[in-house]
């Protein structure tokens, strides 16, 4: 193959490249829009679900990546890790940990009475859907360096500053 054919082969792989990630794109947002308005169906106590996403900005050499971080998501205006709805259980003692059967030993484990059984199942939900896109359409639909709120009037995206 002639150098000349190569160029354009190479043209048209990227043209046709592109045209395949514009379509994934338009079929990731209309998938985006159409769940997001069943989910507050399904989960009546579910107001609204966020999450941040940035690319960091540090100076040790490494190269900074964006990120959506739908690991660590909110409902209702509170992380999930840190709610208080979250567990079956609470614990009140952790003991000692002992480093031969990796366990703590003496932990003290109380039913959690704020648990929320609606509100964790909606957790686990969002974050399997958000995890059905990459960070390339994170990126494109609501930008870098933003924080996502996702009500059933729609989605608020704000500035999110971080360290």
């Amino acid at each position: 193959m002639e150098l000349e054919e190569k160029i354009k082969l190479l043209r048209t792989k990227n043209s046709e490249i592109r045209d395949l990630k514009n379509d994934v794109f338009d079929l990731s947002k209309d998938v985006f829009d159409d769940w997001c308005k069943t989910v507050f169906d399904k989960y009546p106590k579910v107001e609204s679900f966020g999450w941040n996403q940035y690319t960091p900005y540090f100076m040790d050499g490494e190269t900074c990546v964006f990120s959506a971080n739908t690991d660590y998501i909110s409902i209702n205006g509170d992380y999930v890790d840190d709610s208080e709805w979250m567990g079956k259980t609470v614990v009140t003692n952790w003991g000692t940990y002992n480093r031969e059967t990796k366990v703590y030993d003496g932990k003290v484990e109380i039913p959690n009475e704020k648990h929320d059984s609606e509100l964790e199942s909606a957790s686990e939900d969002i974050r399997k859907f958000l995890q059905t896109f990459d960070d390339d359409f994170y990126i494109r639909k609501f930008g870098d360096h933003s924080e996502i709120t996702v009500t059933k009037e729609g989605v608020e995206v704000d500035d999110y500053d971080h360290d």
